[in-house]
């Protein structure tokens, strides 16, 4: 998936956007819109951004599922293999301490990425808290893309380029 920036300077400009956006065949959920207030942008019916695309939880997530991941598997080995309790623990302990570990590490992951902002919006957050518009369009192909950029072009007084990525992903 690609996703595509830009900004724009007023509300009026984000909302006949959309509906260029919107006659091209790009659907409402592929635009996200993030500004100062989002009051305002509730009451114009544009489709802002989500605690998923503003913080990390799904990156941070990500990582500590994987980190958690690792570490279940080491202490269900440890466990495996030291015979705690008296006991002979099999290949059900080391899966449910990975279990436990994956769920652990992805919780803690989360609960650190909710509370940061999204790594991929670094760069623009700058312009947005001085009051402009970060428009992020999403697009499956280089099809979909071409045409965002057309209607970006016919409104090149009032949408500004600011980036793409190419490989977008929310776990990357």
């Amino acid at each position: 998936m690609k996703r595509l920036y830009y900004f724009a300077k007023s509300l009026t400009s984000v909302q006949g956007i959309t509906t260029d956006l919107r006659q091209a065949g790009i659907g409402e959920n592929r635009l996200h819109v993030m500004g100062n207030d989002s009051s305002a942008m509730a009451q114009a019916h544009v489709h802002t951004a989500t605690p998923w695309e503003e913080t990390d939880i799904m990156h941070s997530g990500f990582v500590g599922a994987l980190g958690g991941m690792a570490a279940g598997l080491v202490v269900g080995f440890m466990l495996a293999g030291a015979d705690p309790w008296g006991m002979q623990l099999d290949t059900g302990a080391i899966i449910g301490v990975t279990l436990f570990g994956t769920c652990f590490g992805a919780w803690l992951g989360g609960l650190r990425g909710v509370s940061s902002r999204s790594h991929h919006l670094t760069p623009y957050l700058d312009r947005v808290e001085q009051g402009d518009y970060l428009m992020m369009v999403d697009a499956d192909d280089e099809v979909q893309a071409s045409k965002v950029e057309k209607v970006m072009q016919g409104h090149r007084h009032e949408a500004e380029e600011a980036g793409r990525e190419e490989h977008f992903s929310p776990f990357d």
